[in-house]
């Protein structure tokens, strides 16, 4: 059986096509996965949509990438409750951890004073992975 060049042209082409396809399917999506994703780019994705449909639900998992290791991620974040609430409780991205710290736990009572959060709700700050000890709040 002889192949001429164009069907062996066609037949790596639909191999190719297929192999993409394949492929694409590997991976979840950057943006998948919101809040829970530990992903930055996930967070910020969260965060915009957030913002941008007002989904003051959503302000304690805001509240919570103040406290990450990634400084655009607190920039963001701490932009996006600017615009959502108009205040930043004294909160600076690129303060060091203390104070950040400090201002982190204001915005959390906010969320609680706010009815936004319940005391007793977990917050699953980033600053404090499990190799670090988190403090006693």
């Amino acid at each position: 059986m002889k192949i001429n060049f164009s069907s062996r042209w066609t037949l790596l082409t639909v191999l190719l096509v297929f192999i993409q396809l394949q492929l694409m399917g590997c991976a979840p999506s950057a943006t998948d996965g919101g809040f829970s994703n530990p992903a930055p780019g996930a967070r910020v994705y969260a965060i915009e949509d957030a913002v941008k449909f007002n989904r003051r639900e959503q302000i304690p998992e805001i509240v919570e990438c103040l406290c990450s290791d990634d400084d655009l991620l607190r920039f963001l974040a701490i932009g996006g409750l600017q615009r959502m609430t108009g205040q930043d409780l004294g909160y600076k991205f690129d303060d060091q951890e203390p104070l950040r710290l400090v201002a982190y736990r204001r915005w959390r009572q906010w969320t609680i004073d706010q009815h936004l959060a319940p005391p007793e709700q977990a917050y699953s700050s980033t600053m404090f992975p499990p190799s670090r000890p988190r403090p006693q709040w």
